[in-house]
């Protein structure tokens, strides 16, 4: 497909409308939801012919003939100077609901559940679907819910107990999954496709040592009181953070029956991604797709040769893509971070795995 066929629609109540000027639509694996941000031309007030959309309802978002977002306008905004006359949209994905709505539980007390279970819960009241590519997940025999707290916040502690990533999908519903290992039919190089790039190393977020600690009620004693104690349930070691100077860092684990059988991964999980944060790789790249003519997708891996960066030949997980258009023409403003960001495995083994294959 050439650029000039990627032209973005707008579909809305039975209405398609293209020949947006400025165009961004953001996807990724760390945010729901998905969003878009359009702007138009269009004719002159009191034309019969103008767009008139409604905000709150249903849409979909197409570039070229791939659906890449399904959900609901959320602003329309039009706007008059003496030079022209402009259209203003933008919206979310379905899953805004799970983000923005209260969570709904019978007693707000989840009994014997996995992290789909509970999602599909929380998600069916928006009809918002929630599906998983991943099987042998441990239900939690018991998990409270906060009054006030939203669906996703919900779905984000269940899930990061599970070792899960979630984010929606194009149809607007909610997926359930982990490191993907799709790899893009062409990569990120520098002199060929890159236009900007940014990449940053740091360790001020990073830590040698995690604690994963329990708080656990201590009834009255000898001495009248009662209150908490803190229970050591796991620990990793950060082994690069360790060789430079030593700093703790104790996370607070859900205390479920299965707390200190879940806790190793929730303390790798934490150090997995604050290692992932501390080497961002950004880019501007001058196609929304690969040499497939494919859009470029979260959770895909990307090769990257940025030589003048010391970024070495190697493949980094793609988080997050923003579609985008304007005056400077049409570009990809990607995020990407090495795999192990996302896994549960501490990093050093991961990365290895990746060597391996």
């Amino acid at each position: 497909m050439s650029q000039t066929d990627d032209e973005l629609v707008l579909e809305t109540n039975g209405v398609a409308i293209q020949g947006w000027d400025r165009i961004a639509v953001t996807r990724g694996i760390e945010r729901l939801p998905s969003s878009f941000s359009l702007s138009l031309l269009d004719l002159y007030p009191g034309s019969d012919d103008r767009q008139r959309v409604r905000p709150g309802e249903s849409c979909r978002v197409l570039l070229g003939q791939d659906v890449v977002l399904t959900g609901y306008i959320d602003r329309w905004s039009p706007v008059i100077s003496p030079a022209r006359h402009e259209i203003r949209a933008t919206g979310r994905s379905k899953c805004q609901d799970l983000v923005d709505c209260s969570a709904e539980w019978p007693s707000n007390v989840i009994s014997n559940a996995d992290a789909p279970g509970i999602a599909r819960r929380l998600a069916a009241p928006y009809g918002i679907s929630v599906t998983t590519d991943v099987t042998g997940i441990r239900s939690v025999p018991q998990f409270t819910l906060n009054w006030g707290e939203s669906p996703q916040e919900v779905i984000d502690r269940v899930t990061r107990w599970a070792g899960l990533l979630y984010y929606d999908l194009p149809d607007g519903n909610l997926y359930l999954t982990r490191v993907g290992d799709k790899r893009a039919a062409s990569g990120l190089e520098e002199g060929v496709n890159v236009e900007h790039a940014w990449y940053e190393e740091s360790m001020d977020e990073r830590f040698s040592d995690y604690t994963g600690v329990s708080m656990n009620f201590t009834p009255v004693g000898e001495a009248g009181d009662a209150g908490y104690d803190a229970v050591t349930l796991a620990t990793a070691r950060d082994p690069e953070a360790a060789s430079m100077r030593y700093r703790k860092r104790i996370i607070m684990v859900e205390s479920t029956l299965v707390a200190r059988d879940m806790a190793t991964d929730c303390v790798n999980w934490e150090m997995n991604r604050r290692y992932g944060r501390s080497r961002i790789l950004r880019v501007v790249t001058d196609s929304w797709r690969d040499s497939s003519g494919a859009l470029w997708e979260p959770n895909t891996l990307v090769p990257v040769h940025l030589p003048t960066l010391a970024v070495e030949p190697r493949d980094l997980l793609l988080a997050e893509v923003t579609y985008l258009r304007d005056d400077d023409g049409t570009h990809a403003e990607m995020v990407l971070l090495p795999p192990a960001a996302f896994a549960i495995q501490p990093y050093a083994f991961y990365s290895n795995l990746l060597e391996l294959t």
